[in-house]
């Protein structure tokens, strides 16, 4: 049997694991239901989509590799709604879960002493999640990993956020520039780790892996654009330690650090291709989603003036797009610095819709390929009006951006 310790001797991850654990233990360790077994998941995945009320039982498994965690005991990283995780415990080898009633997302994490080994997201909703064909070889899931919901108007459809190449979920973004809260076992709140890289920082997969709730980062240094910029895997990608960075997320296979459920993988780089060539040939005509409800805070509206408002106030209620019946939520981007880019989320003057793809950049590998979805813009012809006739949806499209930023991810359907 393979274990975290033998298989991180070889391919990308040459490291050693540190003593860093955000998990917090089930104080109770009740992990039963009524005295009956848990319903086992077989399937090996760094994601599960389960139902709420929900008592589950998994191996360790390191996503879909053939290789298991070693794990004296579980945890709980952090839930997104209030008592959704009732108790977490390791028990004959598997992840023992047993879930609320609630709908959200938690983390769970298997531990080998005081040190985590893997951890895992369980998606828990009672939504029938779907699929979207886009062409013969393109299906697309309804909605983002950890979404609750596929209506663009719910803020709960803007799911979790990962840097690329980790499989590390957190909440996303609520409406406004703030995130999602999470809470520990007992519901205190908590926040998600924000860590500089150290200067000798060759490789720090494993790094990642013990510490699931850290955000790492390195900062920019001019003239140093293959060294690191903007990473959280590497202060050096001349470095021979990350010489296999794209095999973190990639377009041709779904590796172990792949954050989809069983039978998906990260989206390929090519998926704005074919959605755009859909588009074109009158198969998904593009249609903007408008929350004509929703009225910018007073924060906000307290500042502008009346002009101001008038023409932009479309522009706040703009809550993404869709292709056909293929939709695309206002996401938002999260910075390296857990900031906003600026005006980006839902409210903002600028909202995106924005999901990583599973291509690392060949040319600057401190960044990686992104489905920017939706984003809009104001006609010339709309200067100074608030109407959203003068609005226009941008054409879908793949760019890149620096590692360290949290963006959603939306699955397609894995090809075999």
């Amino acid at each position: 049997m393979k274990t975290i310790s033998n298989i991180l001797k070889g391919g990308v991850v040459m490291a050693a694991l540190l003593s860093v654990t955000f998990c917090a233990k089930d104080p109770a360790g009740n992990g039963g239901a009524n005295g009956g077994a848990p319903v086992e998941l077989t399937e090996r995945a760094n994601s599960f989509v389960v139902k709420s009320g929900s008592y589950v039982a998994f191996t360790p498994c390191m996503g879909n590799s053939e290789a298991n965690a070693e794990m004296t005991a579980a945890g709980l990283v952090w839930q997104d709604t209030k008592s959704l995780v009732e108790s977490v415990e390791a028990k004959d080898g598997k992840v023992v879960v047993k879930l609320s009633n609630k709908e959200g997302n938690a983390v769970v994490c298997a531990l080998n002493g005081a040190d985590t080994t893997w951890s895992w997201n369980l998606w828990v909703t009672d939504a029938i999640i779907s699929d979207v064909t886009v062409n013969d070889s393109l299906t697309v899931m309804d909605r983002n990993i950890g979404a609750l919901s596929a209506d663009a108007m719910d803020e709960t459809s803007i799911g979790n956020v990962y840097q690329w190449g980790r499989k590390d979920a957190w909440p996303g973004a609520g409406y406004g520039t703030f995130l999602r809260k999470m809470y520990d076992i007992n519901n205190n709140e908590i926040t998600r780790g924000h860590e500089l890289l150290a200067d000798d920082c060759k490789n720090n997969v494993a790094g990642a892996i013990a510490a699931p709730n850290t955000v790492f980062y390195r900062k920019y240094v001019s003239g140093t654009t293959q060294k690191g910029n903007y990473s959280w895997v590497t202060n050096d990608y001349s470095a021979p330690e990350i010489a296999n960075a794209d095999s973190l997320w990639n377009n041709d296979f779904k590796s172990m650090y792949d954050p989809c459920p069983a039978g998906y993988q990260v989206a390929y780089s090519y998926t704005a291709r074919d959605v755009a060539a859909e588009n074109t040939a009158g198969k998904m005509a593009a249609t903007m989603l408008i929350d004509s409800t929703y009225v910018a805070p007073e924060t906000v509206t307290n500042s502008w003036s009346d002009s101001y408002y008038t023409r932009y106030s479309k522009q706040v209620q703009f809550r993404g797009g869709m292709y056909a019946n293929l939709k695309f939520m206002v996401t938002g981007e999260i910075t390296h610095e857990m900031k906003f880019s600026t005006n980006t989320t839902v409210g903002g003057l600028s909202p995106k819709a924005v999901y990583w793809t599973a291509k690392l950049d060949p040319n600057f590998k401190t960044s990686a390929s992104y489905l920017r979805a939706i984003s809009m813009s104001q006609t010339a012809s709309g200067s100074g009006t608030g109407e959203a006739a003068t609005l226009k949806m941008n054409a879908i499209t793949t760019t890149y951006l620096n590692l360290a930023y949290q963006l959603p991810v939306r699955c397609v359907r894995e090809r075999k």
